[in-house]
């Protein structure tokens, strides 16, 4: 190359250098600066002859010094970033290549190339943050947040995924197929949405647990690009507790139809009962016959029959005495003694009372009672052992049981016992246990159902225990 040719190209370096935003220096071994180009003064604010002489380590930031020195001593090709302090007092984010040079193998110094990397600094911490917030948010959304691949398998889940499938670690979850936490009857539905790239909006399914719970949730698949494969972001919330509301508000309307109901009929019903009823107590009064005897003795239980018809359409006014439920077990018992012979069924009476007295009317009690131990016979037509108890619990209530050995009911019919025409009786009308229902909530208790199919059935009544000093507050 020809010394005019030098000159041109070394005057482009000098240009370069001049006018670049990048900033050349040289250092000696221990740093300071030996040369530094031009474009420290728009750069640092410091013209080069400022910088001569001082050593680099004294502009950088004491959080980074320790850093910058080790780089530097390690005498090897290096990219490093820091904040240099600019002459104005703030510092700024260098992004630095540090050379290594020698002389006969003995280490002289360094070189670097430095350019401002501070916007791109704030711009990644900007975006490092906004992660983290957006993080914290799935994490912390109150439905499950999810990605699934084309075919159905998790590739992430939120923190409340955890909750809604019953795991205790996300792993459980990801790696698996979402076929394998619903119920199979949803499998067709689920696969038409993910052919469909979701475009019918949301949908709902039923989720099974780990724990055998079940789950009602809506679900909306969004398509999207996960880490460059098709995907999808799934979105579901549990309705479990909306759709047990939308059920108790489905019920009591319901309740409140048959109510309407049983007044009415109870109220036509009872004109012509009364007629009926008189015209025969007068010609018993004429005639002593024993079919009348028999007549009005019938009349008396349709009369009753009709008083528990209204019992539905609102609480009747109770006409409260103390009750000894040891005594009234016993008499309801004895009234099925004969029967139970006849049908095969041995009735064990099991009460541990020791004050066993309730507040209450003995009569609608007796017939709760009646309605559960008859009840129990018919779920026996082959014979069996109901088995009657009664204890005082830690609460201060009365808890009585009758348990069967019959054919059991299916779990998920009994949520629906006790609802108006449910019963698992081909002609019953299920408002034998709706009664009971009502009565034993009149006097300010609950009744629970047991059930295994083949096992049996337990029914569990507790009442309030009845104190001197105070009657029952929820007693209506």
């Amino acid at each position: 190359m020809n010394k005019g040719n030098l000159l041109q190209e070394l005057e482009i370096y000098r240009s370069f250098i001049q006018y670049s935003d990048i900033l050349f220096s040289f250092h000696s071994i221990n740093g300071d600066f030996s040369y530094v180009s031009p474009t420290s003064d728009p750069l640092l604010g410091y013209k080069p002859e400022e910088l001569l002489d001082t050593s680099l380590f004294d502009y950088s930031h004491p959080s980074d010094r320790k850093k910058l020195k080790d780089i530097c001593s390690s005498q090897s090709y290096e990219r490093v970033k820091y904040r240099f302090c600019r002459k104005e007092g703030d510092y700024i984010w260098l992004e630095t290549t540090l050379i290594p040079y020698c002389e006969s193998n003995e280490p002289k110094g360094f070189s670097t190339i430095s350019r401002n990397v501070t916007n791109q600094i704030a711009t990644e911490a900007q975006l490092e943050e906004n992660k983290e917030m957006y993080r914290l948010l799935v994490e912390n959304f109150q439905d499950t947040v999810g990605i699934i691949t084309k075919s159905g398998h998790w590739i992430y889940i939120n923190d409340t995924a955890k909750k809604l499938f019953g795991v205790t670690r996300k792993e459980e979850v990801v790696g698996k197929s979402i076929f394998d936490f619903i119920f199979p009857a949803s499998h067709g539905e689920v696969r038409r949405q993910l052919m469909q790239n979701g475009i019918n909006g949301t949908f709902e399914l039923t989720v099974s647990r780990h724990d055998g719970l079940k789950k009602y949730v809506q679900v909306k698949l969004i398509p999207t690009i996960y880490k460059e494969r098709e995907t999808f972001q799934i979105l579901i919330r549990d309705l479990t507790e909306q759709k047990k509301a939308e059920e108790i508000m489905h019920r009591t309307e319901k309740l409140s139809v048959v109510g309407q109901l049983a007044a009415g009929i109870a109220h036509e019903i009872r004109n012509p009962l009364t007629a009926i009823k008189g015209f025969t107590q007068l010609l018993k009064k004429e005639d002593h016959n024993d079919y009348l005897e028999v007549m009005l003795n019938e009349l008396e239980r349709i009369e009753d029959i009709v008083s528990d018809l209204l019992i539905l359409a609102k609480p009747q006014p109770s006409k409260l005495e103390e009750v000894d439920i040891g005594i009234l077990l016993e008499d309801t018992v004895d009234l099925f003694r004969s029967e139970a012979i006849l049908h095969n069924v041995e009735i064990k009476l099991d009460i541990d009372l020791g004050d066993s007295l309730i507040k209450g009317e003995s009569n609608k009690l007796k017939q709760v009672f009646i309605n559960l131990l008859k009840n129990a016979i018919e779920a026996m037509p082959n014979g069996g052992g109901i088995t009657v108890s009664a204890i005082r619990t830690s609460n201060g209530e009365i808890m009585t049981k009758v348990k069967d050995e019959g054919m059991g009911i299916p779990e998920e019919r009994i949520p629906n016992l006790g609802e108006p025409f449910y019963s698992t009786k081909e002609k019953g009308t299920g408002l034998g246990l709706m009664i009971c229902n009502r009565i034993i909530k009149n006097h300010g208790g609950t009744i629970s159902i047991e059930s295994k199919i083949n096992e049996g059935t337990t029914i569990s009544v507790i009442l309030p225990a009845f104190s001197p000093s105070k009657t029952p507050a929820n007693i209506k």
